[in-house]
């Protein structure tokens, strides 16, 4: 059976709201697959103020998680597994609040950041659930064909798109990796995974001072108690 729910990952009523009814219809929860990939083509924001691709792919996601997880804690074992992308080698760390500035934005720079942010969270939300029965884990599914780029404005980039196009693989084959993450008992908490495999993420993402600087800042800025 397949249930269909609204939600808005770039609005925290629309996450709260979201949340509320899944924690309310569903008495466990097993697997929570964060699967925001948002590219825009010009700097806007989300109605709570945040960079638009920040604030879905990151804010967003890291919202929605920690909502929830009261209900994966109680529904143990079970897995979170962040869709990230082998964009986060080329993505930073944004400081001093995880998000680029208008001047500065770049619709590829924004997703890279954003992705990182991804593969951080997964990293430091396994370290705080040690021992909770909650495996955390980050995903590159691949280049995959989908409408990720349908709102790309820079002419060079849809050049360099189309071409590359040629190369992606089709939406079954970049589930693969999230499947498999999700099926098999021999996954590692914290992990990278690509192509069906543990990988090296960015090396900023071992640093565990940055990790905590980074979770610090996303509960400060979306208002919420940093308990986890």
């Amino acid at each position: 059976m397949l249930i269909i729910e609204q939600l808005d990952l770039a609005s925290l009523q629309s996450i709260r709201e979201f949340a509320r009814r899944i924690i309310v219809t569903y008495p466990e929860l097993h697997f929570l697959i964060n699967n925001a990939g948002l590219t825009v083509g010009k700097y806007e924001k989300t109605v709570d103020g945040f960079e638009m691709t920040m604030g879905v792919n990151h804010f967003g996601t890291f919202l929605l998680t920690e909502l929830l997880l009261p209900l994966i804690k109680r529904s143990t074992p079970s897995k979170i597994i962040n869709l990230s992308s082998m964009a986060h080698y080329k993505g930073r760390l944004i400081k001093p609040d995880l998000q680029i500035q208008p001047k500065k934005y770049g619709e590829v720079k924004a997703y890279c950041s954003s992705k990182l942010a991804n593969t951080m969270h997964a990293v430091e939300l396994s370290e705080r659930l040690h021992d909770s029965g909650i495996t955390v884990v980050s995903v590159h599914p691949g280049a995959v064909k989908t409408e990720i780029f349908r709102d790309v404005k820079d002419c060079s980039l849809k050049c360099i798109i189309a071409i590359k196009w040629l190369t992606f693989i089709n939406p079954w084959k970049g589930a693969q990796t999230t499947l498999y993450t999700v099926l098999s008992d021999n996954i590692i908490s914290g992990g990278y995974y690509s192509n069906c495999s543990l990988k090296e993420p960015l090396t900023i993402v071992k640093n565990k001072d940055e990790r905590k600087w980074f979770w610090n800042k996303t509960c400060e800025l979306l208002r919420i108690e940093n308990t986890t």
